[in-house]
């Protein structure tokens, strides 16, 4: 995957995301998206679920809420 960059207009830096943080929706954009968890050997996600890079983390975003459903921590390091 590219570099990762911040959305637009967050410039705070990386926070340690848990399961049950909320994200806003800039966070789980399509830009972020992993759209092929198999060739990472990511569990596939459900429906309303998406996988998403968030810096060197992975996160499974529940999209209908914006709740982190579960972590993987430094996974691009």
């Amino acid at each position: 995957m590219s570099r990762y960059v911040n959305p637009y207009g967050y410039g705070y830096g990386y926070q340690r995301f848990g399961i049950g943080f909320y994200l806003d929706s800039l966070f789980y954009s399509s830009a972020y998206w992993i759209n092929d968890p198999w060739s990472y050997r990511l569990p596939s996600a459900y429906d309303g679920y998406r996988w998403v890079r968030y810096y060197d983390d992975v996160l499974l975003i529940d999209m209908r809420s914006g709740y982190v459903v579960d972590v993987i921590h430094d996974f691009f390091w």
